[in-house]
């Protein structure tokens, strides 16, 4: 690949990862949604300050949204679904503390609630980890090191969500494979998001109504 397009995406993900880490260090600890809104709006900011970084800022699109991949988005939001409540039923974590983060304070209305934060935590993530993150490894080194590399870290981000712990962190990972992998397929992340808005959706439900 072209020394300039690894450098860019070298740049990309530096500018990004500092951002990430200063705002961990300096304004830890934050609420959802800004432990993840803040990096990236950190982040997009330097790039629109920054003209060599704005002209080789990663274009996302929505891909494919039709076909055998709407298909395997559906049958993957429910078995992501079936794992998730299962996993409560038969595992019975301690969740109190991941309730009380839920906002449904902030919105005044447990359903309001429910879907706001399903539609903006999904959206976050995944424009971070299949999108920012996904963009600058595979241009950086290849497709497969970016599936591998943002689910491994999709994973290790989680080790403090749903579902909690070790357990939790690889099932999480498995999860951020298969929206990898239905990216990859589709070639945008329109499919990923949705997937991922569903998993949020019960995640939200489980904890909420527990």
């Amino acid at each position: 690949m072209d020394t300039a397009v690894k450098q860019s995406a070298a740049a990309h993900g530096a500018v990004f990862l500092l951002a990430l880490g200063a705002v961990a260090v300096c304004l830890s600890p934050l609420h959802w949604p800004w432990y993840l809104l803040l990096p990236l709006l950190a982040y997009c900011g330097i790039v629109l300050a920054w003209p060599p970084l704005r002209r080789t800022a990663p274009r996302f699109a929505l891909g494919r949204l039709w076909g055998w991949p709407l298909a395997a988005a559906a049958a993957l939001s429910v078995t992501t679904s079936v794992v998730l409540v299962a996993f409560q039923r038969l595992a019975h974590p301690e969740v109190t503390d991941l309730a009380a983060r839920m906002p449904v304070a902030a919105f005044g209305n447990v359903l309001l609630a429910g879907i706001c934060f399903s539609v903006v935590n999904a959206v976050l993530e995944e424009l971070i980890f299949r999108g920012l993150l996904w963009e600058v490894a595979a241009a950086e080194w290849s497709g497969g090191v970016a599936l591998v590399a943002t689910s491994a870290m999709f994973g290790l981000g989680h080790l403090h969500g749903y579902p909690p712990g070790p357990l939790g962190a690889v099932l999480a990972g498995v999860f951020g494979l298969m929206l990898g992998l239905l990216r990859w397929w589709t070639g945008g992340l329109g499919l990923a998001i949705a997937v991922h808005i569903c998993a949020d959706a019960t995640i939200f439900g489980l904890l909420c109504w527990r």
